[in-house]
């Protein structure tokens, strides 16, 4: 992979955050925007990418079915290895700053910035998007158990918190007894994508099929709509950052901590781990490495604001 070419599309997608940061600064918006802008990519845009990307594959499920799997397991493992060198880190630091500092190291935002970023860099392989995607299915269940409890240490949720901003990115949290739950996770939207893909992918049906039977304006309208994915995902976490307070931000030593584990040491781990294993006569794919390093070193999940305030 050309570094360049991801430097330059990394770059492209923290510009595209500005219109987010001003106009939250600017005070140009609603209050409701950023929700509302949320949830056309959450439930609309990015689960089209996904069934787009199964659609658009050529490859038939045989040749890719290894890859899948080993980006599940594999993601799985690191979301463990994150969680098992997070948690004992942030043991010491103030109790709620020490819990969300390890929800931000563990979880990455491997899909409102992940995803748009496989799909900029990878824009012309569409089964990049789908081991992203599967990726994002691990990503979810941890999130929905592990990142409960670090946040609420699955203690009953307070009735009387009524924050509309909680639900933007994240699915709404149920007001529930218990709010950890699989069932969360299987009905997520990324979740629901993958599996309509898989079945897309199983049964043969593609982009190519639909245009041969003149049914284009399905892939057409689907390629559209998944355009959307990159730039409203960037102007979401736009609006996000604009309402942080940065200042003493530098002065916590536990800060720095989490910035080199999150972009650094865990990332590089992870990406040890998947060449002792190949050493080791343990097929990885080139494809799958590089989608699982990217998704691994994305920043903090835009979702631990959103945790936190809940």
């Amino acid at each position: 992979m050309d570094v360049t070419a991801l430097i330059i599309n990394v770059a492209i997608l923290f510009i595209m955050m500005l219109p987010g940061v001003l106009l939250k600064k600017c005070k140009m918006c609603p209050d409701g925007f950023g929700k509302g802008l949320a949830n056309l990519v959450l439930y609309i845009a990015q689960p089209v990418l996904i069934v787009y990307a199964y659609l658009d594959c050529e490859a038939n499920f045989t040749d890719i079915w290894q890859d899948v799997l080993a980006v599940f397991i594999i993601s799985m493992v690191a979301h463990a290895i994150f969680a098992a060198v997070a948690i004992p880190v942030f043991k010491r630091a103030p109790a709620g700053r020490g819990r969300m500092l390890t929800f931000a190291t563990v979880f990455s935002n491997a899909a409102f910035m992940g995803i748009p970023l496989i799909q900029s860099i990878f824009s012309t392989r569409p089964e990049m998007a789908i081991y992203a995607s599967i990726y994002n299915v691990s990503f979810n269940l941890f999130l929905w158990t592990l990142g409960v409890i670090l946040c609420t240490a699955n203690k009953e949720q307070s009735p009387d918190v009524t924050d509309d901003r909680t639900s933007e990115i994240v699915m709404p949290m149920l007001r529930e007894k218990h709010i950890v739950s699989f069932k969360k996770v299987l009905f997520h939207p990324v979740t629901l994508a993958s599996i309509v893909g898989i079945i897309l992918l199983v049964t043969g049906v593609k982009n190519s099929l639909l245009r041969e039977i003149g049914a284009d304006i399905i892939p057409d309208a689907m390629n559209m709509l998944r355009s959307l994915v990159a730039p409203l995902s960037m102007v979401v976490i736009g609006l996000r950052l604009a309402e942080i307070n940065f200042k003493g931000f530098f002065n916590d030593l536990y800060m720095y901590a989490f910035l080199a584990l999150r972009h650094f040491a865990l990332p590089l781990a992870v990406l040890g781990i998947m060449k002792l294993l190949i050493i080791f006569g343990i097929p990885l794919s080139e494809d799958t490495v590089l989608v699982i390093t990217i998704l691994a070193a994305t920043p903090a999940a835009s979702s631990a604001t959103m945790f936190a305030e809940k």
